[in-house]
């Protein structure tokens, strides 16, 4: 049993995107629970619009909140493969119980002094969350990345001079993410930006590997 977090205490860096990918992904292997644990409910839309579609297979969606993430949330995924926990936008208990309750932590960021300043207040909270729960894991994966100019390199140095596990996969800003959560899909169901495709499998298959 492999249980994900995808957080961040900032919004807009692609947080639920990355764990509705990564969820219907890891679905396609075995049985895999996704927890709504961000109070915008995003992802029990997304799980919503995806019951009206032919796209399966899907997780099994619930809503949990705060301390539930934990108390709840342990129960709940003894029984599946895989669990992945949509969390975060700010820093909440419910982002403390999650890191409490995961086995690995995907951070997704973006390329930006407002997203180093973020990561460095997350990283305080990981730190208290190893307290408790010694063996989480920490990846890194950078988001919404615009190739066009330099800033994903120079976010790439900050990440090193901390020392931190960053994926060599890095998914850019494309329109293609949007269209697919506001169908209830995901990027290969609808098939239309190869580039996003092949982004989004290199995630999934070092997250996995």
């Amino acid at each position: 049993m492999t249980v994900f977090a995808v957080a961040s205490t900032k919004g807009g860096v692609g947080k639920t995107s990355t764990a509705l990918h990564l969820a219907t992904m890891l679905a396609k292997q075995g049985k895999t629970l996704l927890i709504d644990g961000d109070p915008q409910a995003s992802a029990a839309k997304w799980a919503g619009w995806r019951r009206d579609t032919a796209f399966e297979p899907s997780p099994v969606t619930t809503r949990l909140n705060g301390k539930e993430i934990l108390s709840e949330g342990q129960h709940l995924a003894a029984s599946y493969e895989h669990t992945v926990i949509d969390v975060g936008g700010r820093d909440s208990v419910g982002l403390r119980y999650a890191l409490l309750l995961a086995k690995r932590a995907i951070i997704p960021i973006g390329a930006s002094n407002l997203d180093a300043a973020a990561m460095t207040d997350l990283l305080e909270v990981v730190e208290v969350a190893r307290t408790y729960n010694p063996d989480l894991e920490l990846q890194v994966l950078l988001t919404r990345v615009d190739p066009r100019t330099k800033d994903a390199a120079s976010m790439m140095e900050f990440l090193g001079e901390l020392k931190l596990d960053v994926l060599k996969t890095q998914v850019c800003e494309r329109v293609a993410f949007r269209r697919a959560i506001g169908e209830g899909a995901i990027v290969q169901e609808i098939g239309t930006d190869p580039l996003a495709i092949r982004e989004i499998e290199s995630f999934f298959a070092e997250v996995t590997a």
